[in-house]
This record gives structure tokens, sequence and C-alpha cells, in this order.
């Protein structure tokens, strides 16, 4: 077995414990949020069966933590560093964001029909599969922006309640803009996927590499095939309200190692994302 030793974060200082002691909590951080644990000569990541390669955030190489914003228990996060293995315990905050209040008329959009049911059920088994991807780190923080003027947005984590009945929370940021704006490739990439679908639309997925896939929703027009490799800026499609939408915006998502996170913390400044020593 690996040698232990376990991070214990005391307020702002990190101190080892014996190996052997159970670790206890680094910090509290909210659901959808992310920590960084930085270090020096650190080989690997782990959080859960995930195995991943550091992050320079603010140029400091670490193992950067998602805490999935659909999580229910506290996150237990390793790293291989000096031939030891070392454990941090991330414990999991209150749920912070607000309620969101939709009315969609094409009611088919919400009360699902056996056959569009069937169909969602296909479509999520295939985006299923993006999640698991690796491959060698593409991106830099903070990534670029997908639009070239970036309006106020947000709502992710919201708690929607559409045509009155309580649904799965928001899982991205939106962005109301005219119909036609163009989208933008936050980073370098290859598409992993781009079709039409029920709920999301028009929709692009990018892969970054290292677990990381950017996602673009209700556009109007796509520009991208599977396969191809896009750069930073690329126009990858245009803002439409195709899908299950109530307008035209560009509905932006980030998947972090399999798990939905902020995508507003990726656009940002690092001093955004917390920080454990």
């Amino acid at each position: 077995m690996d040698p232990f030793r376990f991070i214990v974060a005391l307020g702002a200082t990190a101190v080892l414990a014996a190996a052997g002691a159970n670790p206890l909590a680094a910090q509290t951080a909210a659901p959808g949020s992310l920590v960084h644990w930085p270090g020096e000569g650190i080989e690997r990541c782990l959080v859960g069966d995930r195995a991943f390669a550091p992050t320079v955030v603010g140029g400091e190489r670490g193992c950067l933590v998602p805490v999935g914003l659909t999580r229910t228990a506290d996150v237990i996060a390793e790293r291989d560093r000096d031939g030891l293995r070392e454990r941090l315990h991330i414990g999991l905050g209150e749920y912070p964001y607000s309620v969101q209040r939709l009315e969609i008329k094409d009611r088919s959009r919400v009360d699902l029909s056996p056959e569009n049911l069937a169909r969602v059920q296909r479509e999520n088994a295939l985006i299923g599969k993006l999640w698991g991807r690796q491959g060698k780190p593409r991106f830099s923080l903070p990534l670029g922006a997908p639009l070239e003027r970036m309006p106020a947005g947000g709502r992710f984590g919201a708690k929607r309640i559409i045509n009155g009945e309580p649904r799965s929370p928001h899982t991205g940021a939106d962005y109301a803009v005219p119909q036609g704006t163009p989208v933008l490739a936050v980073e370098d990439a290859v598409v992993a996927l781009a079709g039409e679908f029920f709920f999301s639309g028009n929709a692009v997925f990018l892969d970054h590499g290292n677990g990381l896939i950017s996602m673009y929703f209700h556009l109007h027009e796509v520009f991208v095939e599977q396969g191809d490799e896009v750069s930073r800026e690329h126009r990858i499609g245009t803002v439409g309200s195709t899908g299950r939408s109530t307008g035209p915006h560009l509905h932006f998502g980030i998947r972090w190692q399999g798990e939905r996170v902020d995508p507003a913390l990726w656009l940002g400044e690092p001093a955004s994302i917390a920080t454990v020593r």
C-alpha cells in the first residue's frame, strides 16, 4: 500500500497529520465550485476514480479539485507527490444558488411523450460517454470568452421551476444576446460532439484535454463537425434558440473531471478560485 500523509487545513494553514489519522475537513466548498491545491513535485491528482494532471492556476501548479453541482457528500482528493500519496478532505458547503421560474409554452418540451423520453435517454447516453475523456491538456486559465462581447450572465445552479413544477438545476451560464451572434471556442480543442439534441438544441461539445469539456447550447448555426480541431476564438456557431429555450441566448457550460462546475470560475481571474495550502 502506498504511504499516505494527510493534509489538514486549520484556517489558512496546512499541516501534516500522522499517517493513519483521519483527515479533517480542509474547508467547506459550495456545490459547483473548485478548490486549487497547489504544491511542488505533484505527479498526478485523483478524485474518486478519476486520475488527472495538475493545472496551473495563478502561476502555481496544483490539483484543481471539482466539487460537483449535484454532489451530496464531502470530497476526498488525493495527489501523488515525492513518493507519497497525500489526501485532502473538502467539506460540502450549503447550496448557494437562487430559484429560477420559467414558463415554456411548448409543453411537449416539458411533459415528455414516451417517444421524446426515449430520445432524451439515448442522447444522454451518447453525451455521457464524453465525461470520461482525458488526453493531453490543451488549455490554460483563464479561458477565453465564448462571445466577443460578454453581457452579464449567470443562473448557474439555479433551482428551476418550469411551468410551476420543480426541475433539475441549471447547469450552465446563460448569456442573452441576439440570434446570429458568433459563438467562439474558449480554448484549443477537438470537437468531441456536435449535433441537434432535444433539450440542448443545436449543440457543440469541445474537448480541451485532461478532463475539461466546454459546452455551447441552443445554437442557431453550427460551423464544426465531430473530430474537427479548433483553436481559441475559432467561430464554432451562432447564438440561437433551438431546443428547450425561451429566447435567443447562449448556454455555456463546463464539465471538469465529469463534474458540473460554475463556468464563471474558468473565465475569471484565478483569485476567484479557492486555494488550500
